[in-house]
C-alpha cells in the first residue's frame, strides 16, 4: 500500500511527464488567440493568473487577446507589467503603441513605434512601422492645431519665448510657373539650416502646413499683412521668416527675406540676394547666415559648418524633391515617390531625395496607392482591392490631405526576446530584468525628444491622449512570421 507521501510524489512525477508531452497553457491560449475564441482564451488565463499572478507570458498572452477585442485602455495596463519584467520585450512595445494609437495618443504611440523599431531586427517592418510613425505624426499635428485654434483667445503673445521662429512658404512672384515647388522647398532648406543653430527652436514646415489647412489658407494667404501674425500666434513662433523669389535675365534669379515680429510687426532683418540658378545653393546658405548676423547669434564652428553642408548642387534634382514635398503634403504618396525618385536619379548623391522616396513608398504600402483626380482631389485604393475612396476636398485650389480609415495595425512579427511560460522573461535561458518599467519608458521618452521639444507654446502638452476626433490609418501589410 503506497504511504502519502509516495502518492503525491507520483501524482507530480505523472503531472512533470503530461506538461513534458502536452501542449502547456500558454501554447493553448496562443492556438485560441490564433483561431480568434479570445474570450475562451482570456478565461483560462483568468485562471491561471490567479495561479501565477506574476508570469510575464500569461499577462502578455491576455493583453493580446484584450486587444483582439478593442479593449485597449485594459490591454495597455498588461503590457506596461510585461514591459515591467522585461525591457527589451519588442512585442510588449508594438502592442503599447498600437493600443495608443487607438486610443488617439498619438505621442504615445509614435515614442513605443520607436521603442520598438529601436528593440526588433525585423528590418523590412522597422521601415513600415517608421512610416507610421511618419503619418501619426502628421495626424497628432492636426490635432494640435484644431486644438490651437479652439484655445486661440486663450493664446498669449507675450509669454511665447523670443528664440522661437516659424519660415512662411516663399512667395514666386516670377512668371514661371514650374519654378513653383521652390515656395516649399526652399523653405524646408532654411528651415533645416536654422534648425541646425542650438539657440533656436524652428517651427517645422509639417505643423506650419497642418495649421494653414486648418485655418483653411492658401500659399497666397501668407503674404497678407493680417494673416501672418495670426499665423505665427497659433504656431507659438516670436518670429517670421517671409521671403519671395522671381527671375531676371539671362539664368539670375532674385530671393529676398524679412524677419518679423509676431506681436508686434516690427522688423529685424531685410535682405535681399541675386545670383545665378547655378548659385541658388550657395545664394540660400548667404541668406540663412545674413539672418542669424542679424538676429545677433553666434555660432560655433560646429554649427556653422553643418550649415555649410549642401544636400545637392543639381537645381533639378531639387527641384523635383521640392515637388514630392508638396505632393507628400497633399497625401499623393505615390506622386511623391515618383517625383523623390527622379530627384535621387538626377543626383545619385542626394541622399534626402534616396530617403524621402524610400519612405514615401512605405507610406504608400499602408494608405495603398494615390491617384489625383482632374479637380485635384486625391483618391486611394489598396494595391490589392478595387476599393477607392476620395479624402480630400478644396481648400483655396489646393487638395486638403485626410488620413485614410483604417483598421489598427495587425500584429507584430514574433518577440526577439524569448519570454515563454515557465522560463521567467528576459533573454533566452530566463534571465530577468528587473525594474524594466522605467527602463523601458526612458528609452520611449529619449527616442521621442524631437516630437516633445516642438510643443505649441500655449496650446497643451502633447503627452496628453489627443480628443480631437481624426481618422486612423490603415494596418500596414503583414509581418513576417
Amino acid at each position: 500500500m503506497l504511504t502519502w507521501k509516495r502518492s503525491i510524489t507520483l501524482a507530480a512525477s505523472a503531472a512533470l511527464l503530461f506538461a513534458a508531452c502536452g501542449p502547456n497553457l500558454a501554447q493553448i491560449t496562443e492556438d485560441l488567440i490564433a483561431e480568434g475564441r479570445n474570450d475562451e482564451a482570456i478565461a483560462r488565463l483568468n485562471r491561471a493568473l490567479v495561479l501565477e499572478p506574476e508570469e510575464p507570458a500569461y499577462k502578455r498572452l491576455m493583453g493580446i487577446a484584450l486587444y483582439n477585442k478593442k479593449l485597449y485602455s485594459e490591454c495597455v495596463i498588461l503590457f506596461q507589467q510585461v514591459l515591467a519584467d522585461d525591457a527589451e520585450d519588442d512585442q510588449a512595445a508594438y502592442y503599447l503603441a498600437a493600443s495608443y494609437e487607438a486610443l488617439r495618443d498619438y505621442n504615445r504611440a509614435i515614442q513605443y513605434y520607436r521603442l520598438y523599431n529601436e528593440l526588433t531586427f525585423f528590418g523590412e517592418y522597422k521601415e513600415l512601422v517608421e512610416a507610421r510613425i511618419k503619418l501619426l505624426y502628421r495626424q497628432q499635428l492636426e490635432a494640435e492645431a484644431q486644438r490651437a485654434l479652439q484655445m486661440e483667445q486663450q493664446l498669449d503673445v507675450a509669454r511665447i519665448p523670443n528664440n522661437t521662429i516659424a519660415i512662411l512658404y516663399f512667395e514666386n512672384k516670377g512668371q514661371k510657373a514650374d519654378l513653383n515647388p521652390l515656395q516649399k522647398g526652399l523653405a524646408e532648406m532654411v528651415i533645416t539650416d536654422l534648425a541646425k543653430v542650438k539657440s533656436l527652436k524652428v517651427v517645422e514646415r509639417i505643423r506650419l502646413h497642418e495649421m494653414m489647412q486648418e485655418m483653411n489658407l492658401g500659399e497666397s494667404d501668407l503674404v497678407d499683412q493680417r494673416t501672418a501674425p495670426r499665423l505665427g500666434k497659433l504656431l507659438g513662433a516670436y518670429r517670421l521668416v517671409k521671403g519671395s523669389f522671381f527671375e531676371l535675365t539671362g539664368d539670375k534669379i532674385n530671393i529676398d527675406a524679412f524677419v518679423a515680429r509676431t506681436r508686434t510687426g516690427e522688423l529685424d532683418v531685410t535682405t535681399n540676394i541675386t545670383g545665378s540658378m547655378q548659385d541658388f545653393f550657395r545664394m540660400e546658405k548667404d541668406l540663412v547666415f545674413k539672418i542669424i548676423a542679424d538676429l545677433k547669434i553666434t555660432l560655433t564652428d560646429e554649427e556653422r559648418a553643418s550649415i555649410m553642408e549642401i544636400p545637392t548642387e543639381n537645381f533639378f534634382a531639387f527641384l523635383q524633391y521640392s515637388r514630392g514635398l508638396d505632393y507628400e503634403d497633399r497625401g499623393l504618396y505615390t506622386q511623391a515617390y515618383q517625383a523623390y525618385s527622379q530627384a535621387a536619379s538626377s543626383d545619385p548623391n542626394f541622399s534626402q531625395a534616396k530617403s524621402s522616396a524610400s519612405s514615401a513608398k512605405k507610406v504608400e504600402q499602408i494608405v495603398g496607392t494615390t491617384t489625383e483626380t482632374s479637380s485635384g482631389e486625391k483618391s486611394t485604393s489598396e494595391n490589392s482591392s478595387t476599393t477607392s475612396q476620395s479624402n480630400s476636398s478644396n481648400r483655396s485650389g489646393s487638395a486638403k490631405s485626410v488620413a485614410p480609415s483604417v483598421a489598427p495595425p495587425p500584429p507584430p512579427p514574433p518577440p526577439t526576446t524569448n519570454s515563454s511560460a515557465g522560463g521567467g522573461s528576459g533573454t533566452p535561458g530566463g534571465t530577468g530584468f528587473g525594474g524594466g518599467t522605467d527602463q523601458a519608458m526612458e528609452r520611449a521618452t529619449q527616442s521621442s525628444n524631437q516630437i516633445t521639444n516642438t510643443t505649441i507654446p500655449g496650446t497643451g502638452s502633447n503627452t496628453n491622449p489627443q480628443t480631437t476626433v481624426i481618422s486612423p490609418l490603415k494596418a500596414p501589410p503583414e509581418p513576417p512570421n
